[in-house]
């Protein structure tokens, strides 16, 4: 997850969602979703980002939307930072939230990397800012708690829903909050995060605050309102 993107994407973002018009298209029989105990050779080409060999695959009639051990092509290749190789799958049909198994999606890989040109295409193909993960991650939670302030903006922009609570009863703010990132939890706070949600054990984000000691972070949601 840790590659990045070498590349600028030159002209694609331009193109917008015209140049992604297909990708809602429902994919043929020999594209239909399913699980593999090993990967194809279209995930091995999408995770190298061999656009060529890409495809040549899919012409071929390789399953865009097989799932494998780690992933479907389009996860593989967003997680791996190959920018291209992400526009060509989803101008093929490739489904924007079908990933990994567990309910983690493309956009929550790219965005825990930061990789914004590919959170872009994935959120102008119709990627759901607020699907949410057997464990009750959001791609928002994933840029947030990797401390990708860039990638958390750019999905407050398109409407991820801040207040976001994980099994444990923790909301997005009170998890921030424990890492002590003082400017996360204010952009979170800025755009409407809850500062007097209760976890059901009674803490509140400043609660939080107090306990690690960070006089920064309680004097802001202080003035936030928090209690």
């Amino acid at each position: 997850m840790h590659p990045c993107l070498l590349n600028p994407l030159p002209a694609l973002l331009l193109l917008g969602s015209l140049v992604l018009a297909g990708c809602g298209s429902s994919p043929g029989p020999d594209r239909a979703e399913r699980s593999t105990d090993a990967s194809t050779a279209l995930m091995e080409a999408a995770a190298e980002g061999d656009r060529d060999r890409v495809e040549a695959l899919v012409a071929d009639g390789g399953a865009l939307n097989a799932m494998g051990p780690d992933g479907t092509p389009l996860y593989q290749a967003a997680d791996a930072g190959h920018g291209e190789t992400v526009w060509y799958l989803l101008r093929q049909g490739a489904d924007p939230d079908r990933g990994l198994e567990g309910g983690i999606t493309p956009l929550m890989a790219a965005a825990a990397a930061g990789r914004q040109r590919i959170m872009d295409l994935l959120i102008r193909a119709g990627a759901d800012v607020n699907a949410r993960s057997d464990a009750g991650e959001t791609p928002l939670t994933y840029a947030a708690l990797n401390s990708q302030l860039v990638a958390t903006n750019r999905l407050l922009r398109a409407d991820a829903a801040v207040n976001t609570v994980n099994e444990e009863g923790e909301s997005l703010l009170m998890r921030v909050v424990a890492r002590n990132d003082l400017l996360l939890a204010g952009v979170l706070v800025d755009a409407g995060a809850d500062v007097g949600y209760e976890a059901p054990d009674g803490r509140t984000a400043l609660d939080v605050a107090r306990a690690n000691g960070n006089r920064d972070l309680v004097m802001m949601l202080g003035n936030a309102g928090g209690s």
